[in-house]
């Protein structure tokens, strides 16, 4: 029995959608669990995506009788989690369900009553149980060296899979077996012969990638209430795809091409691609999610979202279109400590770090503090370029003279006649820039070590 780390104590029907919902009606499921006493309260739960959500809970019985009966519930795999957050797996794909087993060892004494796909699923169970434990037998077993170890290991895994392909060809047709075949690492063919090494790596890769969602029937919902899809969503994206705007936005291309073929995988994939990049902190990496909400939200195509919803991304969506990685930044006029007017245009250098600050603001005396013992040889040809909040003068004054160079031009944004917050995001201070000689943003929202470290990398 395992332990349920994160159990989202809310009830939800999480996704809907009327014309290509998987769903059970009217299910009335039973569990005989000996050792459960009565009154404790149990809770049927379902996975959507890398969640879990409680469905309905129900107090135990005697003789540890479960029941639950529910009127709608979507297709996939759910768990019945116990008081203490232990918990077992079950297929919710028919109205029926009955089984029974010991608290103590819930695998191990599985009884389906009443489901065909649950006595599927606990064969398989019972099968990869008992391997874990010849398993655990080998590891622990001290007349044994590591390398006799690593071979019956090896030799053990090869036979898991055969059982796994077994599995899915006696089952064709049951929700374990589309389990067992979508976690089923794809194995490229053969390169073309008279290719080099590294090109037989790009061949095998791009093949890998081409089939990574094969055994996945995006027209039906099913595996979207399952642990299976999220992980391999997120793989594609981190792992599967260069990390650069252009390489993420063609692979959410991709991937929402194929949720579209449901409702449901559609609206899971694109609520958790927008997420993803919204929450990034990858820099650069914000031009992903503007790509998405303008494609997508702004479009109509997110049909779920209301006008006070659409009308915050169009807000977020906004303060990112001028201060995107590689366009020109925003020009503007400001006075320095002497009133006198100065354009960052104006300013001649191979790089400018401009630096949003305000005074009585502890982190961005930190980073000035950063800025200033910045090695030359590092930075040779750079400019600092400080925008401060309008505040006191006195304070601000007080700031420059004990935090900054004389060599430094430092602005103040007098009546907001820059509106930072659209023309570079600033959502809080302090916040660096480091633009090029042409004044285009090559880095943003950084730090003063980032831009070191940038430094050091095209230096050498």
């Amino acid at each position: 029995m395992r332990i349920l780390k994160l159990l989202i104590l809310v009830f939800v029907l999480g996704i809907t959608s009327k014309t290509s919902a998987q769903e059970i009606y009217n299910a009335d499921y039973s569990f005989t669990i000996e050792g459960l006493a009565a009154g404790e309260n149990m809770r049927l739960a379902y996975y959507l995506g890398d969640k879990q959500y409680i469905k309905q809970e129900s107090l135990s019985q005697e003789g540890g009788l479960v029941n639950f009966k529910i009127d709608t519930l979507h297709v996939g795999l759910c768990m019945l989690v116990f008081p203490d957050n232990n918990y077992f797996e079950f297929v919710a794909k028919e109205p029926r369900v009955i089984m029974k087993t010991n608290k103590d060892d819930v695998i191990g004494a599985m009884e389906v009553i009443a489901s065909e796909e649950n006595a599927k699923l606990y064969e398989y169970l019972k099968y990869n149980n008992q391997r874990q434990m010849d398993l655990q037998k080998i590891e622990g077993n001290a007349q044994l060296n590591d390398e006799q170890k690593a071979t019956m290991r090896m030799d053990m895994n090869q036979k898991g899979q055969v059982r796994q392909k077994e599995f899915v060809e006696k089952y064709p047709n049951s929700f374990m077996a589309k389990l067992i075949s979508a976690s089923m690492e794809y194995v490229p063919k053969d390169a073309p012969e008279g290719l080099s090494d590294d090109e037989i790596n790009a061949f095998r890769f791009y093949e890998y990638r081409k089939h990574y969602f094969d055994n996945i029937d995006f027209s039906q919902s099913d595996l979207l209430y399952s642990p299976v899809y999220h992980p391999k969503l997120m793989a594609y994206t981190d792992q599967l795809t260069l990390q650069q705007p252009d390489s993420l936005i063609a692979a959410t291309e991709y991937l929402l091409g194929k949720a579209s073929a449901n409702d449901e995988y559609f609206k899971y994939t694109l609520i958790t691609l927008l997420n993803k990049f919204a929450k990034t902190k990858v820099i650069c990496q914000d031009e992903v999610y503007l790509h998405l909400v303008d494609n997508y939200y702004l479009s109509g195509k997110a049909v779920w979202m209301d006008e006070e919803g659409l009308t915050k991304l169009k807000v977020s969506a906004d303060n990112l279109r001028n201060n995107l990685c590689g366009k020109l930044a925003v020009n503007f006029e400001l006075p320095d400590v002497n009133g006198t007017k100065q354009s960052l245009y104006a300013q001649s250098a191979e790089y400018t770090i401009l630096a949003f600050m305000q005074t009585d603001c502890i982190p961005c005396e930190k980073v000035l503090e950063e800025l200033s013992n910045m090695d030359q040889a590092v930075l040779p040809s750079f400019k600092v370029v400080t925008v401060f909040r309008e505040g006191d003068q006195t304070a601000w004054k007080g700031v420059l003279m004990n935090k900054t160079k004389d060599n430094w031009v430092n602005l103040m944004n007098v009546d907001g006649a820059l509106n930072s917050e659209r023309d570079y995001n600033v959502q809080s201070y302090p916040t660096l820039y480091l633009l090029d000689k042409d004044k285009r943003i090559v880095l943003k929202r950084i730090s003063a070590s980032q831009i070191v470290d940038y430094m050091n990398t095209v230096n050498n």
